[in-house]
């Protein structure tokens, strides 16, 4: 009978959903969170803490995670037992956990009576819990940071091109520079950063990367959009895209998602891995080596509800009912469907809510003002064009370091002894640094003060007379380095001030002359420095000064040279270096001011270009000149949007079908196009605008 099978519908008691674990590691962090199977999807139970542990001990790893998992677990009975892991792609190797860390892994279940599920790797977890939730495939470059190095992972369309492991210099821009550097033939980027890793804020992370010149370096089509990931956003990717696998090897029935995964992000390409489990498998023979991977079992077969009993207690309640004419449970059943109708209908009537986006085409107005900064004044007058400002000063102090362009030569001049020759009839003293000149232009000097004889006359028996010069040894040296001096016996000289007729010197030999060349300090290398250095204090006295400012407070530079004091250069302009260092300080100037009270000056400025029945919707393109003698010049522009009656909008929208009201919507003056979300979702039939004006949510909007 009907009442029967109704009855049974009430009496057949739920079977409790069960239980599992999700465990999210990485080198610094580990955060649980507990998941189970709800109408077919997989969903977030509770969330546990993330919990920092030392990378190095199998202890600290245990207590971190049993803390985790004791707080994700609690109010949920019985306790879990069943885990997926979620680990950072250096963890595996290809499909397999590598070696080191399947220690690791096997301790954690051994010692807390886990079950190993399977496991997955965070960033694929995260391109496919991203495709679902904006419904296209990702395109980014996912970055996980941690104390030493960045994990960097280039993803297009859903796919994996490859990831980079990178040390952490301090400069996040310069590291993901050299990451993505290594990738070949990318001929662009996606303009979109993600950043995770479970603990940082990524506050000044963002900053690193949000200042830092990507389109001159990368072939980014426009500057990169960063944003971060929580911790609680990775477990839950960890437990949504792992546990529906899961799920499906348990036997669960799993629905597919709105946005299905694509075939790239099966279990198998999202690095879960099946038919081996690192709690069952054989041990080898030396007790520390984990087992390869790990395994999803199938479910035991779910035990069938006894219907028998249940349906012979129902006939007995069935026999004890009193009994009654026929007439009079038709009139029973009756009031009871036409009450359902009621509360139906009321529902319908008073349940639906609706966010409705109108988008309207914006008028667009220009200005132009001079806004005079004012320290004196505190509170923004209307109709005026000044604006209270004040003066805030950061001294700062740091050093750079370069390497040098420049080159010069050195080396050693050659030496050696010379024979120096006089063919006058007078003794002549050669002062020390007496030039001498050799062939190829070679220039030598005397060492110190020589003197040489006269020369002398000797006639033989025949008549005969032999002229012989006077001579005196002497030692010389090369006047420039290089080998080219180092001359041998007998190679003649010549005075730089006397004639070859009357002195003249030979050489005995020249030695010692080298030259090598090596990097010097360049004036080009000592400018570009102090201007590099400049830049850098500057951009941290301005972030220092920011930090200390309030959300609507906003800073502007003051327009005075920003020059160095206390400088310091390591080397001078031509010293042999490899590397020139500069330390230095700056006191840096700015003047800040409200924004609120920018925005209501210019508001107030632009009032008489506005049209009547027109309101400001937004003001864009501002543009702030250089700050001369403390006026402030403003370019910028207003978009105007028509008054509407909103009241009047949603009277005319209650109750209707969404596109049965294109043709009021394309009335309402410069109209483009119309947004309409209704909840909950009814069948076609039913799903009108909601009849009361109060649960419909209007917004105007300008059309991009």
């Amino acid at each position: 009978m009907a009442l029967t099978n109704l009855l049974a519908k009430f009496t057949n008691k739920e079977t409790p959903a069960e239980h599992f674990f999700a465990l999210n590691l990485n080198d610094e962090m580990v955060r649980a969170a507990v998941w189970t199977v709800k109408t077919g999807q997989t969903r977030i139970v509770n969330l546990g803490k993330g919990e920092a542990w030392d990378g190095k001990t199998k202890e600290s790893l245990l207590k971190a995670v049993d803390q985790s998992l004791s707080v994700a677990s609690e109010g949920v009975a019985p306790e879990p037992s069943g885990v997926i892991f979620g680990l950072p792609d250096v963890w595996v190797d290809k499909e397999t956990i590598n070696a080191e860390k399947k220690v690791y892994l096997k301790f954690l279940c051994d010692e807390l009576e886990l079950k190993p599920l399977g496991f997955v790797v965070t960033d694929t977890a995260i391109i496919a819990d991203l495709k679902i939730e904006e419904g296209a495939p990702l395109s980014a470059i996912l970055i996980q940071l941690s104390t030493g190095e960045i994990n960097l992972t280039l993803v297009k369309l859903g796919k994996i091109i490859g990831s980079q492991l990178v040390g952490r210099s301090g400069d996040l821009g310069a590291d993901t520079e050299e990451g993505l550097s290594r990738f070949d033939k990318i001929d662009t980027l996606p303009a979109r950063i993600i950043l995770y890793n479970g603990s940082s804020d990524f506050e000044e992370d963002k900053q690193q990367l949000l200042s830092f010149d990507w389109e001159d370096k990368l072939p980014f089509i426009h500057f990169p959009k960063v944003e971060s990931l929580s911790s609680e956003t990775t477990v839950k990717a960890v437990a949504l895209a792992g546990g529906s696998e899961v799920a499906k090897s348990l036997g669960l029935e799993i629905k597919e998602p709105e946005t299905k995964t694509p075939a790239e992000a099966s279990a198998e390409s999202l690095g879960f891995v099946r038919n081996e489990d690192i709690a069952t498998k054989e041990k080898p023979k030396e007790e520390s080596v984990a087992a390869a991977a790990m395994v999803v079992e199938p479910a035991p077969p779910k035990p069938k509800t006894e219907v028998k009993p249940i349906f012979e207690k129902l006939k007995q309640l069935w026999r004890r009912l009193p009994r009654l004419p026929k007439s009079r449970w038709l009139l029973f059943l009756g009031i009871g469907f036409f009450g359902l109708l009621i509360l139906l209908g009321w529902l319908y009537w008073y349940l639906p809510k609706a966010k409705v986006a109108l988008y309207l085409e914006p008028q667009i107005v220009n200005q132009e003002l001079a806004l005079t900064l004012d320290t004196e004044t505190t509170t923004v007058a209307a109709g005026e064009t000044i604006l209270p400002a004040r003066q805030v000063e950061k001294s700062v102090s740091g050093t750079k370091t370069v390497a040098v362009t420049g080159s010069k030569t050195i080396g050693d001049p050659a030496q050696g002894g010379v024979t120096l020759y006089n063919k006058t009839t007078a003794v002549k003293t050669f002062t020390s640094g007496t030039v001498l000149l050799g062939a190829d232009q070679l220039v030598f000097t005397l060492d110190e003060d020589t003197t040489v004889a006269s020369r002398s006359a000797e006639e033989n028996s025949d008549g005969v007379i032999t002229i012989t010069p006077g001579k005196a040894d002497a030692n010389i040296t090369a006047a420039n380095i290089g080998p080219e001096s180092n001359l041998g016996t007998d190679s003649r000289l010549t005075f730089k001030q006397f004639s070859e007729d009357d002195y003249y010197a030979k050489t005995s030999g020249l030695s010692g002359g080298t030259a090598r060349e090596v990097k010097a300090v360049t004036q080009d290398d000592l400018d570009n420095l102090e201007t590099d250095l400049i830049s850098e204090l500057v951009d941290k006295a301005r972030d220092e000064l920011k930090s200390s400012l309030g959300d609507d407070q906003m800073l502007i530079e003051q327009p005075e040279e920003l020059v160095l004091t206390d400088k310091n250069f390591s080397q001078a302009e031509g010293e042999a270096a490899d590397n020139l260092s500069l330390t230095g300080q700056l006191d840096y100037q700015g003047i800040v001011y409200r924004q609120a009270e920018l925005d209501l000056l210019l508001k107030e400025a632009i009032k008489t270009k506005i049209p009547e029945n027109f309101v400001i919707s937004e003001l864009t393109d501002l543009e702030l000149g250089a700050v001369t003698d403390m006026i402030l010049p403003i370019t910028y522009e207003a978009k105007l949007l028509p008054k509407l009656d909103l009241n009047e909008i949603k009277k005319n929208l209650a109750g209707r079908f969404p596109d049965k009201v294109e043709p009021y919507l394309v009335s309402l003056p410069q109209f483009v196009k119309a947004d309409i979300q209704i909840t909950p979702d009814l069948p076609r039939a039913l799903k009108t605008l909601p009849r009361q004006t109060k649960n419909i949510n209007l917004e105007i909007k300008p059309a991009q």
